[in-house]
């Protein structure tokens, strides 16, 4: 999976990065998945809250507020967007 993750203040982008992983299936893959977004990024890691996995599971999209982080932030948001996976059609001619 192909995701997108971006640091904003307002609605400008101040950082972004775009990694690929392995599918996330489970809590712990997902905390792999932020973890290496942020280190990418230089950010601490946030608490990742149920919220935001049903968010990412269901909407293939989060958002993490300066208040799911332990150290202060110098941004508003930290939007982390799954890309849609590309299906390879078969074709013959």
């Amino acid at each position: 999976m192909r995701i997108w993750a971006a640091t904003r203040d307002m609605n400008r982008i101040l950082s972004e990065t775009v990694m690929d992983f392995a599918p996330a299936k489970n809590e712990d893959d997902w905390n792999r998945v932020i973890g290496e977004l942020c280190r990418e990024l230089d950010l601490s890691r946030p608490l990742i809250l149920k919220k935001h996995l049903n968010e990412l599971n269901h909407f293939r999209h989060t958002t993490f507020l300066p208040s799911d982080f332990m150290e202060s932030v110098s941004f508003n948001k930290f939007t982390v967007q799954l890309f849609p996976e590309k299906k390879n059609s078969d074709k013959r001619s």
